[in-house]
């Protein structure tokens, strides 16, 4: 199916590169469904459709329904420009229990990322039919140089319209995100004491930050000159998370549009099978890869620098996808971790 280019910007930092045009051998309607039944059986608690953009694919409605009456729970990823009042009430009925919209920054800037004018207001717009349908809604945002900039004004946007969840995510270099550069460590850093200040002070809001296990140490860090009673009841809650080490691959996988089983979004030049050829709830319950194994395994290599980290009990090493996409070593050094430089207060 051709998709019209004013249905899907095409973002820079896009970690799938998605195109304009549906993959020719994506899951027909009838696979799609059984995969749901798989997962269902397995007892996969939760199902987050993103894309590109989800909300193009003709039954994707359909789809949840049928995930959803198999007992299936759904969340949603999308730009939220298609999102109407028809469409969030469809998405009501269907069974999405949270939608999460992309925004970049204010306007201007999210225009321009999102190469669409009128951008930002559709997706604006597509939060509030979300929250008069009754779908708990979250913005998500990512972390680059030119967003870095912007956190503020996202901040404030959830406020203003009064969103449920803040999802902060930090770059990692897959698919067109590979093109650019990360933010400096002094940056990442200011922006987490920002962030952990606003969650302090809008206990409205839920605050997550994504895709960096070092963010929990350096929030320990950050409690402990605060409140060390939070602090010690962080900590707790990290060591019982595992980091990493509970994370892709265990906790956490990725199924493409082909039916291919990734250890999650950033790690498509990894397969360990395909839905098509061995139901998910064998490859992800009797696995035979290598990679995924090792993943498992509780003496799984650990970077140079981790090991003499204090905090490597609750980060778990960072995040494979990143160093491998990063160093080209899949257990190399994550370099978007703060840890290093804070090894001696982390």
């Amino acid at each position: 199916m051709e998709l019209d280019e004013g249905l899907q910007p095409l973002l820079a930092h896009c970690y799938a590169s998605a195109k304009l045009a549906a993959a020719a051998d994506e899951l027909t309607t009838v696979e799609a469904m059984a995969f749901f039944d798989d997962l269902a059986a397995f007892g996969v608690p939760a199902v987050l459709m993103s894309g590109g953009e989800p909300l193009v694919r003709p039954d994707f409605s359909e789809l949840v329904e049928h995930g959803t009456a198999a007992g299936l729970r759904f969340t949603l990823s999308t730009n939220g420009i298609l999102i109407d009042s028809r469409m969030a009430e469809s998405l009501a009925r269907s069974g999405i229990i949270y939608a999460g919209v992309s925004i970049d920054g204010d306007e201007q800037t999210h225009d321009l990322l999102r190469r669409k004018e009128g951008a930002y207001r559709s997706s604006i717009d597509g939060l509030a039919h979300l929250g008069a349908a009754g779908v708990r809604r979250g913005v998500r945002f990512t972390l680059t140089p030119d967003t870095y900039p912007q956190l503020d004004a996202v901040l404030d946007l959830v406020v203003r319209e009064q969103v449920d969840r803040i999802c902060v995510y930090h770059l990692v270099p897959s698919g067109r995100g590979g093109r650019l550069d990360d933010i400096a460590p002094a940056e990442r850093l200011d922006a987490l004491h920002r962030i952990f200040a606003f969650a302090v002070d809008h206990p409205e809001a839920e605050v997550l930050t994504v895709d960096n296990p070092s963010d929990g140490p350096i929030l320990h860090q950050w409690l402990r000159e605060r409140d060390e009673e939070q602090a010690e009841r962080c900590r707790e809650m990290l060591t019982w998370n595992r980091g990493a080490t509970g994370g892709p691959g265990i906790g956490l996988a990725a199924v493409d549009e082909r039916g291919d089983v990734h250890p999650d979004q950033f790690s498509r030049h990894r397969t360990f099978g395909n839905v098509r050829e061995r139901p998910f709830s064998a490859i992800w319950g009797e696995p035979t890869d290598p990679y995924l194994l090792q993943l498992r395994a509780a003496d799984r290599p650990v970077a140079e620098e981790c090991v003499v980290c204090p905090s490597l009990g609750i980060c778990g090493g960072g995040l494979r996808s990143r160093a491998e996409l990063a160093t080209g070593d899949p257990w190399g050094f994550d370099p978007s971790c703060n840890l290093v430089s804070l090894a001696g207060t982390a």
